[in-house]
């Protein structure tokens, strides 16, 4: 479960990357867009992603590959980064409903206003 909260974290994290970054292109840019998950991924590795697009006829790029790539990357990486923190959380760590109140019990007593 640990591993799940820590790739849950990260994906929180690259969300946050990701909206400064769209941010910032807004402000220098003028225009918002949201960045897809094909462009992120050729910043990162043109390589990778070069030869996989020379061969737009398959039905495994028109079906699949495609509408991933295209996909904006902030609502990606949020929802999963979510899913995962939930499918990851402790299910036994609950707060103690005395964390609320003081943890010892208060004394009544009688008070003289004179």
């Amino acid at each position: 479960m640990v591993v799940f909260r820590g790739l849950g974290w990260v994906l929180l994290a690259m969300a946050v990357a990701a909206i400064v970054h769209d941010c910032l292109a807004w402000w220098s840019e003028g225009s918002f867009r949201l960045m897809p998950l094909g462009e992120l991924w050729s910043r990162f590795d043109y390589a990778a992603v070069h030869p996989v697009q020379g061969h737009p006829s398959s039905p495994l790029w028109r079906g699949l590959v495609l509408p991933v790539l295209t996909t904006p990357a902030l609502p990606v990486f949020t929802i999963l980064g979510v899913i995962l923190l939930w499918i990851g959380r402790r299910i036994g760590s609950r707060t103690d409903p005395r964390f609320l109140s003081s943890s010892r019990p208060r004394r009544r007593g009688s008070s003289s206003l004179s």
